[in-house]
């Protein structure tokens, strides 16, 4: 019994992981790893650092996608693939840097290498390259580019606000109006049903309330 408990628990430490990374943004960085001096720079003044190690665990999926010029680098099957990442983001010129929204083909924002005004030159920092990174990251809440939700979420969503509005008309309605709506359905449907004529207390003021909550958490959903 403490086995599958233990199974259970490290499932479920398995699924959390992968729900966190899954809502972090996909850092792509195009880059060649046979002829990019740019990039030699970056792996050795940037990636082997542990400030960025440390920024970019819990802020981004660090993916590369190698596009080298030697025919004997990669597999054709993933040199392709690469290949036509490159085309379909648009990407010209290497190192590119290519921030996604996740689970998505939305773009964030993109920085580029050498760009002497953000200080990734020959001399750059980890903590510039990171900042060039955050400033694009911070686009997305003040600008049209601004992250957005799959395609996929903007129809479910609507599921649990039809369930969250249903519930809140079942808490609103006045019970004590069912013998007399009963009575008025026999009448006609010209039924002989038996109405209890026991009075039902009203809607209570905690059920309005209530009702109130789900209707403004319907709305936030449609909203956000």
């Amino acid at each position: 019994m403490r086995m599958w408990k233990r199974i259970l628990c490290l499932a479920l430490v398995a699924a959390s992981a992968t729900l966190l990374a899954a809502e972090l943004p996909r850092l792509l960085a195009f880059g060649s790893s046979d002829s990019c001096e740019w990039c030699k720079l970056l792996e050795r003044r940037v990636f082997s650092s542990g400030a960025w190690h440390n920024w970019a665990t819990g802020h981004v999926e660090f993916v590369r996608v190698d596009l080298p010029r030697g025919d004997d680098v990669l597999a054709p099957e993933e040199r392709a693939r690469n290949n036509a990442l490159a085309d379909r983001l648009d990407v010209k010129g290497i190192p590119t840097f290519v921030l996604l929204a996740p689970d998505s083909e939305l773009e964030l924002g993109r920085v580029k290498v050498p760009d002497s005004a953000r200080g990734l030159g020959r001399d750059m920092t980890p903590e510039a390259f990171i900042a060039a990174l955050e400033e694009e990251l911070g686009r997305d809440k003040r600008g049209p580019s601004r992250r957005k939700r799959p395609s996929l979420w903007r129809v479910y969503r609507f599921i649990p606000v039809v369930l969250l509005l249903g519930f809140a008309a079942w808490l609103l309605v006045d019970k004590s109006k069912l013998p007399l709506a009963l009575r008025g359905l026999n009448k006609m449907l010209g039924t002989r049903m038996t109405v209890a004529s026991t009075s039902i207390a009203a809607v209570p003021p905690w059920k309005r309330l209530l009702a109130f909550v789900l209707v403004v958490v319907a709305f936030l959903i449609v909203v956000l």
